[in-house]
């Protein structure tokens, strides 16, 4: 079993601190396609977490997976 420590501020919640993870990971050349490959999500879904847009249960399980390896 693995576990993951979160830090947040007073004023931060956990979509945030999801968000700032999953902007770091994002660079000119490891973008938003081969990060939804990679966390086995669609494009569409990974796209829609980025923009604050509502997504599923699902996505926030495969997120943990994928961050906490």
């Amino acid at each position: 079993m693995k576990s993951m420590t979160i830090y947040l501020s007073n004023d931060e919640t956990l979509i945030d601190f999801m968000l700032k993870m999953t902007k770091d990971k994002i660079s000119k050349r490891y973008n938003i396609t081969h990060l939804a490959e990679d966390m086995d999500v669609s494009y569409a879904m990974l796209h829609r977490f980025i923009n604050k847009k509502p997504v599923g249960q699902k996505f926030f399980v495969k997120w943990f997976k994928f961050f906490i390896n």
